[in-house]
């Protein structure tokens, strides 16, 4: 069976925490793919330094960012459910991306028991023409794509626009953050208002002016069991707060574009390797022609190597970074196409993706919740002695 064929299916639970000198807390990461089944523990840290591994074999590639870290509170149990729902998520994505799945790296990340960073550091370093050989194999679709002055200046945009609206992005999470908490909090208060306070104002207060039961408006509703529905779907709503997802999601968002900030760096220093090979190529072929010349050079002035041995070696040296050049030459046009044609895109589309997304579930909650309160204060009014 071909692996884009073969259903991954992967779970992240059972959070441990594991006792000792310095706490830390563990996952069970279960599941099955065409390879077959896999059952590790993995804690926090494994699932950065896989991901730092993966970033290092995979220039170019955009890599979901992990939750944050968390110094003080990452042994509540709300944070330890949030953080796994959250690495749940990212197991999730990542098995939408085969080639990443199935790499050498993850592989022993979710099959190699014991400890992973000892299994990681056995994994030799990739050469340049490896590096080549598996975009090459793992990007087919992109051959022959054209690299020109709109493709580069599509990269080079995106990038500024990035860090440009970074610290933008940042700020709307704390605004985002700040309405989610004067929503809670009033809505918390609203639900007590309407469940406690204003049935016991009555109660304690409005009966001793009214003297009668019959006068009394909210405790009847709960007496009577269709006005008592609506009082009860509306408190349900007002329990929750739709704001909080949309935190949540500029939050994540926010390390989203970061990391693919992160993802376009690396494509910068393979060109910034490359400007440095040219260099060196440069200052190679001034030595060679000085050497030929019979000038003499301070690297060269207490040199007992034969004139021929030397340019020997200078040639060796030229040919060397004349390959390394030619190498961040492709490695450079790879993760340009990359890039441009497949990353960008693919980036743009699920943000898009996700606010109407979030947009759509925010406008429905605020919809009902308003229904809710509308329903339920029309019933109020209906009372008699409101009248």
């Amino acid at each position: 069976m071909n692996q884009d064929d073969f259903e991954i299916s992967v779970e992240v639970s059972d959070p441990k925490v594991q006792s000792g000198l310095n706490k830390y807390t563990t996952y069970s990461v279960r599941g099955m793919d065409k390879n077959g089944q896999f059952d590790v523990i993995r804690r926090f840290s494994d699932f950065r330094l896989i991901r730092q591994f993966l970033i290092t074999k995979w220039p170019g590639c955009y890599i979901p960012p992990l939750p944050p870290r968390k110094a003080i509170g990452n042994m509540d149990q709300k944070f330890i459910d949030d953080r796994m729902n959250s690495l749940q998520e990212w197991m999730r994505i990542m098995a939408q991306t085969k080639y990443f799945w199935y790499s050498e790296e993850f592989q022993l990340f979710i099959k190699s028991n014991g400890d992973i960073e000892k299994a990681l550091s056995q994994v030799p370093k990739l050469t340049y023409d490896e590096i080549i050989n598996k975009y090459q194999d793992t990007f087919t679709d992109l051959s022959g794509r054209e690299i020109n002055r709109e493709l580069i200046q599509k990269i080079t945009d995106f990038h500024q626009f990035l860090k440009r609206v970074n610290p933008m992005v940042e700020n709307f999470k704390q605004i985002a953050k700040n309405i989610a908490e004067a929503k809670q909090n009033f809505q918390e208060q609203m639900a007590n208002f309407l469940q406690n306070q204003l049935g016991a104002y009555e109660q304690q207060v409005l009966l001793e002016f009214s003297e009668s039961q019959d006068k009394l408006v909210i405790q009847n509703i709960k007496n009577d069991e269709y006005p008592s529905q609506l009082l009860n779907n509306y408190i349900n709503l007002l329990q929750q707060n739709e704001f909080q997802s949309l935190y949540q999601e500029i939050k994540k968002e926010s390390k989203q574009v970061r990391a693919f900030l992160e993802t376009m760096i690396q494509r910068e220093k393979y060109e910034q390797q490359k400007v440095f090979y040219e260099q060196k190529q440069k200052e190679l072929q001034i030595q060679l022609q000085e050497v030929l010349a019979g000038k003499s050079s301070i690297k060269n002035l207490f040199s007992t190597t034969k004139k021929e041995d030397q340019i020997a070696k200078l040639q060796v040296q030229i040919d060397q970074v004349c390959k390394d050049i030619e190498n961040m030459q492709f490695i450079c046009d790879i993760l340009t196409v990359l890039l441009g044609y497949i990353e960008i895109d693919k980036f743009k589309l699920e943000k898009q993706q996700n606010y109407y997304r979030l947009a759509k579930s925010l406008i429905q909650y605020e919809i009902q919740l308003n229904q809710a309160s509308e329903e339920f204060w029309e019933r109020v009014q209906q009372n008699y002695n409101l009248l």
